[in-house]
């Protein structure tokens, strides 16, 4: 590299001296490269530049190097884009989760019971998204910049006239884009494969640019650039001993790029090279780190880029000349359209963003309101900008429906370790069918199979296409191992089948809530597969009326930092195999959640239930032991009618997992105490404290911990699938 610039100087400088920065000057492009987390090096090459009073005239980019590239395009100073890079959490940004409470309270209940990011659908056979992440949060990012632009008929009329380039997955050839949508040319040039789902028109298949042309040199030689200058980021050497998983995966990906930067180097009249050891492409936290690199780079090449810097007065020309044609405001939107989405949904997504008309843009409030329409689970992504119809202004959203689904496909796997000698395994899979019989109407079915079997369908149906009244009839039937153990001693084990149906009417009270009112009738058997019959195995039918009120206000369904939920259930039991009565029960859940930190959070959570002193119910009604629920105890250690529960917790984020893991890691530290009313051989006061690691991983979390408590009991154990 070193050698390739040295050879280029001497044209280089005769052509300067040839021509005279001030007057009639030579037409300057610049290209930047696709690198992550790198790539934020641009900002640091750029803001040398306009210290230095060196212009740009044409501008070219892939990946990263694009989004600088078409930022810096708008007419924002390098200052201003450090500012946007600083205030943006990029682990929110790169997210591949719709916020959670943004999604409806179907989709919450999905994200409770399936606690990972394997989503499929069966709308083409079974398949999934193209991408890990539909790469939302980064195309908010991306649609508020291009806002102002959305009239742009051609990128040359931007302040910096500006091209980047993508793959086009259905010609195997690169795309230049030089028009359309600033945004998705922008989301077409980061999709990375795999990661990012890609973007799509009606003949075409766009991902990240990289592959073909991560230096578009040819492309600002195209634009009419007199001399190009490449920025080169260099990334750390490879080391034979870093054999992860990821660095393979990532320095595979390199070598293919490298190869087609070659010819792009060569054909450069100038290199910037940016030594950027030390720093990976998922470094987004080291961002001022990274642009002072790119500032040092520059700095490196001074005297050659110093020929083309401009005398002041040339300079603030140029500055006047580019602010002139940047375009700061839109027009106040007078009406919502809604396009890529079917009649029914547009017209409904078009009422809900009403509130956005008449007054000017508000991007916080207007995400978060796609983000809540987002939550239905019927969209892949949103995107927004601005259009004209008949001389009116209006807000055009543009919306991409899942091509895998619907039908949806939730698959989760549950290994519950709460017992090291008797770990049990079972996969969950739930299958949403939409609009069966009628708009916003679903068609749940859920299939378990391993330690529980289980087969369960619900058919949910608002009272009309509006209306937040629903019937949910449905039918069950499950058979699941039923432990009980004295500390680790395993007592007995039983086999308990449930089948039946029933039927609720309800209310959707908001995203957040819903109340029910239901009759279940069904069948119930038991039977001792190991030990002592400790409990009674009676086999009859069953009736349960029921008024029950639900509650989710978290902020994540795995590992919250802060919110609310609850849970209540008033019901009477009219029948009951080995009671001779009806009797009445209810049970009860609160939990709370708070940040004490910017990455603590402490938690309190309470239990209770009672059947309100009859205790001719056959078998006990509530079980404590194991994990969440006296973690040091046996597994349905304690068996009573009536109880108390109350946990105290401590949450605190420890490090980030690679993306093809997962998500975070977290310490966690909890207090348990309560009364388990009547229990054989139950202490006064039951208590235990515990330790333990949780991980977000893909599949789910993976919780890794121990407790000890009063009495002697003590237990290491482990979940995954599961934590809060």
């Amino acid at each position: 590299m070193r050698v390739l610039c040295l050879l280029l100087v001497p044209p280089l400088a005769c052509f300067c001296q040839q021509r005279p920065p001030s007057i009639d000057r030579p037409k300057i492009g610049m290209v930047l490269e696709g690198g992550g987390a790198l790539g934020l090096a641009h900002i640091g090459v750029l803001q040398w530049f306009e210290e230095h009073r060196i212009p740009i005239d044409y501008l070219a980019g892939t990946s990263m190097g694009g989004l600088v590239g078409g930022m810096y395009a708008t007419g924002m100073r390098a200052s201003e884009l450090q500012d946007v890079v600083s205030t943006i959490d990029w682990s929110e940004a790169l997210d591949p989760k719709i916020p959670f409470p943004a999604l409806s309270f179907r989709r919450k209940e999905d994200k409770r019971s399936f606690q990972n990011d394997l989503e499929f659908g069966l709308r083409h056979g079974f398949r999934g998204p193209g991408g890990l992440s539909s790469g939302q949060r980064i195309t908010y990012l991306f649609d508020r910049v291009a806002l102002p632009y959305s009239d742009l008929k051609s990128f040359d009329d931007l302040p910096i006239p500006f091209r980047c380039v993508a793959t086009d997955l259905n010609s195997g050839k690169e795309h230049i884009f030089e028009n359309g949508p600033l945004g998705e040319a922008l989301r077409a040039t980061m999709s990375l494969p795999a990661i990012f789902t890609p973007v799509t028109n009606d003949k075409s298949t766009w991902v990240d640019g990289g592959l073909l042309n991560n230096l578009p040199v040819n492309v600002v030689k195209q634009m009419g650039a007199d001399i190009v200058i490449v920025v080169h980021l260099v990334p750390s050497p490879f080391l034979p001993e870093s054999r992860s998983l990821q660095a393979v995966m990532q320095r595979s990906i390199s070598v293919t790029i490298e190869a087609n930067e070659l010819r792009s180097l060569e054909a450069a009249d100038l290199v910037v090279s940016v030594d950027l050891a030390g720093y990976a492409s998922s470094n987004y936290g080291a961002s001022a780190q990274i642009i002072a690199r790119g500032s040092e780079a520059a700095e490196k090449r001074s005297q050659m880029l110093s020929r083309l810097a401009l005398e002041q007065s040339a300079w603030q020309q140029y500055l006047e000349i580019r602010e002139s044609r940047r375009v700061r405001s839109s027009p106040t939107p007078a009406f919502v359209q809604v396009s890529g989405a079917d009649p029914r949904l547009s017209r409904g997504i078009e009422k809900k963003l009403t509130t956005h008309v008449g007054k000017p843009l508000d991007f916080d409030r207007l995400e978060k309101d796609i983000d809540v329409i987002s939550g239905t689970g019927r969209f892949t992504r949103f995107s927004y900008g601005m259009t004209e119809v008949r001389g009116r202004p209006g807000l055009e959203i543009r919306a991409e429906e899942k091509e895998y689904a619907p039908p949806l496909v939730n698959i989760g796997f549950l290994v519950d370790g709460s017992e090291l000698a008797n770990v049990r395994w079972t996969t969950n899979a739930r299958i949403t069918a939409l609009d069966v019989g009628g708009f916003r109407s679903e068609w749940r079915t859920d299939i378990s199979a391993g330690s529980t079997w289980g087969l369960s369908t619900e058919y949910y149906r608002p009272v009309s296409a509006a209306s937040k009244w629903f019937v949910a009839p449905r039918l069950f039937a499950t058979n699941i191992p039923f432990d009980l153990y004295d500390r680790s001693a395993q007592i007995a084990q039983y086999r308990i089948g449930r089948y039946g149906g029933g039927a609720d009417l309800g209310f959707a009270i908001d995203r957040f809530s819903e109340i029910r009112l239901g009759y279940e009738a069904g069948y119930f058997t038991s039977s001792l597969s190991i030990g002592s019959p400790v409990l009674p195995t009676p086999d009859g039918r069953t009736g349960v009326s029921s008024i029950s009120y639900r509650l989710d206000k978290l902020d994540s369904p795995l590992v919250p930092r802060t919110g609310q939920s609850a849970r209540f259930r008033v019901a009477w039991i009219d029948a009951a195999p080995g009671s001779g009565k009806g009797f009445p029960l209810s049970e009860g859940y609160i939990g709370v959640i708070r940040p004490v930190s910017k990455r603590g959070s402490v938690y309190l959570q309470t239990f209770g239930g009672t059947t309100f002193g009859h205790d001719d119910t056959g078998l006990p009604q509530f079980f404590l032991g194991g994990p969440s629920q006296l973690s040091a105890y046996g597994t349905n250690e304690l068996r009573t009618n009536q109880y108390w529960l109350a946990r105290v917790g401590y949450i605190y984020e420890l490090f980030n997992l690679p993306p093809i893991i997962g998500h975070k890691g977290y310490f966690t530290s909890a207090y348990e105490f309560g009364k388990a009313y009547g229990a054989p051989g139950g202490s006064r006061l039951p208590n235990d404290g515990s330790l333990g690691l949780v991980m977000e991983t893909l599949v789910g979390p993976l919780f890794v911990g121990g407790s000890v408590g009063d009495r002697g009991h003590r237990r290491v154990y482990f979940s995954l699938g599961r934590f809060f």
